[in-house]
């Protein structure tokens, strides 16, 4: 394009009342930060990230003491036979525990085929836990269930749905307690503009099957943002949760700090 063709378009654009080119830019780069800190947000979405976090009980509910895991997350999307996949996996390590027992935690695993729709996505796979963790650390089961989620993001803004996991033991030691639970994560996310985000982050229902009862109503309230360095997206986020379950024993304040490197396709 020549000078005098240039300065021509950009008159009109002006003229028209449209922005000029880097501007259309600009636009549309922080409208892509809001869909990566969107998806980010969400279980289900084809998003390959690895997190580093710290999850920090600062009270129990019944009893004294507080407990601190280093947990290490990453999600994995692939394609087997045509079909899209999820695969994440969750480590924790147990810095310090009420009984002073530290060391890994049981690992936490689940694998979603996930269906793109007009008005979001949804999905199904399986999840389970297996026994690495520590004595006095771990159910000392194998377990394995059903996950089902969905997830609506026709609104460009806001996100919402949720994730059910549920985890049945079918192996391990004879005297472990069975193992009978449904997990149920809300999904909740609204988008502030420039990669920021609220959520409902680590929140969890938990039904245990064995007791008949509502075990955990942990409702966590998480903020984050999208930002660029070192020639990666990176999420820092800053999280507090509340179980409003006060059986003895459980959690009652937690705060979670993290960062997560993002690696869209």
């Amino acid at each position: 394009m020549t000078r005098m063709a240039s300065r021509k378009a950009s008159r009109t654009s002006i003229a028209v009342g449209l922005p000029a080119g880097p501007l259309i830019a600009t636009a549309q780069s922080a409208d892509a930060v809001d869909v990566l800190a969107a998806k980010a947000t969400d279980p289900t979405a084809s998003l390959m990230s690895f997190q580093l976090n710290d999850w920090y009980t600062a009270r129990f509910h019944g009893s004294d003491g507080s407990a601190n895991q280093v947990v290490l997350r990453a999600a994995i999307p692939f394609t087997l036979a045509g079909m899209n996949h999820i695969l994440r996996i969750t480590q924790g390590y147990a810095t310090s525990t009420p009984s002073g027992t530290t060391g890994l935690v049981d690992t936490g695993i689940f694998d979603l085929i996930t269906f793109n729709q007009d008005w979001g996505r949804w999905g199904l796979g399986i999840s389970g836990t297996l026994p690495t963790g520590a004595n006095g650390l771990s159910t000392d089961e194998w377990t394995a269930g059903p996950a089902l989620g969905f997830v609506n993001s026709s609104a460009k803004t806001l996100n919402w749905g949720l994730f059910a996991q549920s985890f049945f033991s079918f192996a391990g030691s004879d005297s472990a307690p069975d193992v009978r639970l449904l997990n149920l994560q809300p999904i909740l996310s609204y988008q502030l503009g420039d990669g920021r985000s609220i959520s409902l982050g680590n929140s969890a229902l938990v039904y245990d099957f064995e007791k008949s009862r509502w075990t955990s109503l942990m409702t966590s309230i998480n903020y984050g943002q999208v930002l660029g360095f070192w020639g990666q997206k990176w999420r820092p986020n800053v999280e507090a949760g509340y179980d409003f379950n006060n059986d003895f024993g459980n959690q009652r304040w937690v705060f979670r700090t993290g960062i997560a490197l993002l690696l869209p396709q």
